[in-house]
């Protein structure tokens, strides 16, 4: 695959004076990827998918598809198309005048018009759904063909702008397969549109994590989710605790970090000094809870002489999604959860409870963003 079939060149996007929108964004995108760009609403991403497709102009910077910049280029001119959130089927169109909407207005010739509606019907396993109207159909239903009336002119981009969005849960997961088999079959570029972090890393070859208009992580989902660089990043994608600490010991690949009252050993490929204030942040599941009673904790650790047990007090939990959630706080006041599978009623508010995690499971964040600047996070894998 070509490393650079599209391109993102320093866009920046103000709607108001002083309210970027946009702060200078970089990015390359390979040919036949699926991409995500996932945020909190507000971030820039749906302003960048619509400069992409033409429907914007940025302030400055520049969008180059294939090694030509199309940033002056009408969205019609541009070998780009794009599936709404709402679908925007014709009500008054049955389905296969819908999916060949786009080709009869480039004047295609009427059997072959036919012809590709069939074969977008079959893409998207519709066979038999050519008379029915909009309203006969189901949010599902709807959502495939307007997927298969984007694609039914041959587009080099695929770009959807939260096109799950209205689906219920179970529809939208099965809807995530769906389009991942499409894209795969098909090798066209997706750029793809949410805030829902269960979407992104499901589907995506990578993703990008927006915050404020800049582009805080670039990565695979397995980069973006164990190996966070921000503690945005780390909170957005995922439950992640953040816990701020000053690094008081060095034994080779492991510093002791002070957090509080406490102290807890992390390994870190990173070069760190004594003296160090670090922000850590700790998967939820990470966090390992043991019930067992105080006298027998003490004993533990002393056998070990690790001192990786420590005292937390249990200050709620809930149960959700099969999830067991448990908030507790240390002896300084500072506070985390922990999570598991699975429910466990031995668990109680008010109850001394000792915590732990692997130190390799604890990833130093926000440290390299002190020295660089977010231009130097554009393309490629961060």
């Amino acid at each position: 695959m070509s490393d650079s079939f599209l391109e993102l060149k320093n866009l920046k996007k103000s709607f108001a004076p002083g309210e970027a929108v946009l702060q200078g964004i970089n990015l390359t995108i390979r040919q036949g990827e699926f991409v995500t760009l996932l945020g909190a609403s507000g971030c820039g991403k749906t302003t960048t998918l619509r400069i992409i497709a033409g429907l914007e102009q940025p302030d400055s910077g520049s969008v180059w598809l294939e090694g030509q910049d199309v940033t002056a280029l009408e969205p019609n001119q541009r070998d780009v198309n794009t599936v709404f959130q709402n679908y925007a089927l014709f009500p008054h169109m049955n389905v296969a005048d819908n999916i060949g909407y786009g080709l009869k207005i480039r004047k295609v010739p009427k059997a072959d018009i036919k012809k590709k509606v069939k074969e977008m019907l079959e893409l998207v396993q519709l066979e038999g759904f050519e008379k029915r109207k909009p309203a006969e159909l189901s949010g599902g239903q709807k959502q495939r063909v307007a997927i298969a009336r984007a694609l039914a002119n041959n587009p080099r981009v695929l770009l959807l702008d939260e096109p799950l969005g209205a689906l219920d849960l179970q529809l939208r997961r099965t809807m995530q397969l769906e389009l991942k088999r499409l894209q795969k079959k098909l090798g066209i570029t997706f750029i793809y549109i949410t805030h829902d972090q269960e979407e992104a890393i499901n589907m995506s070859d990578r993703i990008v994590v927006m915050n404020q208009g800049q582009f805080e992580q670039i990565g695979t989902p397995d980069e973006i989710y164990n190996h966070p660089k921000t503690s945005y990043v780390a909170t957005f994608v995922g439950n992640a605790n953040i816990l701020k600490g000053k690094v008081v010991e060095i034994n080779g690949s492991y510093a002791q970090v002070q957090i509080g009252n406490d102290t807890v050993s992390v390994y870190t490929e990173e070069i760190v000094k004594v003296g160090e204030q670090l922000t850590l942040a700790v998967r939820s599941e990470n966090i390992l809870l043991d019930e067992a009673e105080m006298e027998n904790v003490v004993e533990q650790n002393e056998a070990e002489g690790t001192g990786r047990h420590l005292y937390a007090t249990v200050k709620e939990k809930n149960f959700a999604a099969g999830q067991l959630r448990v908030l507790l706080a240390l002896s300084d006041g500072t506070e985390l959860t922990a999570s598991r599978f699975g429910m466990n009623a031995n668990i109680q508010p008010g109850q001394q409870i000792k915590w732990y995690f692997d130190p390799r499971n604890a990833i130093v964040v926000d440290r390299e963003f002190k020295t660089k600047e977010p231009a130097d996070m554009s393309g490629g894998n961060q």
